[in-house]
């Protein structure tokens, strides 16, 4: 298959990825080592418990661990000669995703984390993982309900309330 000026050929796209995927991973795993560092320098566990470096070292480590899992992946999984392309639509899901979070960030300050919430999620399970309204307002409900009762009742954190109240 020729490929026309501009294009680039498919038969070689994931060789040029392919050789720079370690170089990405170290990046990770520099990324990761780095937040864990600089999570170790603000005091991950005072007298009280877990301090301000506490979650900035959990993210660091996961971000290393997970750098690591991919950097010694190819050593430790032989690669099957299929390069890695995105399903058809996924840039679309991604791109509604953001603008779905994007609009639960912004109906958050007038309407409430929890009609904002409800709005916002059987909306984003409906048009990004395209499950029927019943299922996406059921897991809306629930979601909402488990994460309301999860954050001001056994954690004591105040919500954004709405015009109703809550």
């Amino acid at each position: 298959m020729q490929s026309t000026p501009g294009q680039s050929d498919p038969a070689t796209a994931g060789v040029r990825l392919e050789r720079l995927e370690p170089f990405l991973n170290a990046a990770w795993v520099a990324a990761g080592a780095g937040l864990c560092v600089y999570a170790w320098t603000l005091g991950a566990w005072g007298p009280s418990g877990p301090d301000s470096g506490f979650f900035p070292l959990l993210a660091g480590a996961l971000i290393l661990a997970c750098g690591l899992a991919m950097l010694l992946r190819p050593a430790l999984a032989p690669a099957r000669g299929r390069f890695w392309t995105p399903e058809p639509g996924a840039a679309r899901r991604v791109l509604l995703l953001i603008a779905g979070v994007a609009a639960l960030v912004l109906l958050v300050r007038w309407a409430g984390f929890v009609i904002a919430s409800l709005v916002t999620m059987p909306l984003l399970l409906q048009l990004v993982e395209r499950r029927r309204w019943w299922y996406a307002v059921l897991v809306g409900v629930i979601a909402t309900a488990v994460v309301h009762v999860v954050f001001t009742r056994m954690l004591g954190m105040l919500m954004p309330r709405g015009p109703f109240g809550f």
